[in-house]
């Protein structure tokens, strides 16, 4: 096996084509019918728990500050969390918190994509120009989603609280 130069241009070569390829091989514009649900909701469940653990830490903060009394400084209550609890202190209630979060924001992905892919092949069939259908179907989806997030997240923080 040789590494020159020339061999290593055309390795990076075919590496590109084959990427550009695979490109022009996906659709222009992906709906719900398309995707594979068991990894779509397996994939952003692990995706959306990795983005809450790492901002946990300033939910924490920002609790802690929003119930001391003032003036409370963030660094000067984060250094107060760290001494007293350690680095487990920054994610006191994280487990509980998934446990509301992530069927409300599978719920949330569902009505989201499903509402999106059904008002904007409605509104194109209706004779609706397809950025009219576009801005419909995102606000109809937007709109959906968050009621249907709010049928399980409203409850688990309500109960979680009192």
């Amino acid at each position: 096996m040789s590494f020159s130069a020339v061999d290593m241009e055309e390795e990076s070569g075919a590496a590109a084509a084959a990427a550009a390829e695979e490109i022009r091989r996906l659709p222009a514009e992906v709906n719900w019918e398309m995707l594979d649900k068991s990894r779509f909701f397996v994939l952003g469940a692990a995706l959306f728990s990795g983005v809450s653990a790492a901002l946990y830490p300033a939910v924490v903060v920002k609790t802690h500050l929003q119930v001391a009394p003032p003036p409370a400084a963030a660094t000067a209550t984060a250094a107060a969390i760290l001494r007293r609890d350690g680095p487990r202190g920054f994610y006191r209630g994280f487990g509980a918190s998934l446990a509301g979060t992530v069927p409300a924001r599978a719920l949330y992905m569902a009505a989201l994509e499903a509402t999106k892919s059904s008002v904007g092949s409605a509104a194109v069939r209706l004779g609706v120009s397809e950025p009219a259908a576009s801005a419909a179907a995102s606000a109809a989806a937007g709109i959906s989603a968050a009621v249907a997030a709010q049928v399980v997240w409203t409850p688990w923080t309500s109960s979680a609280s009192g």
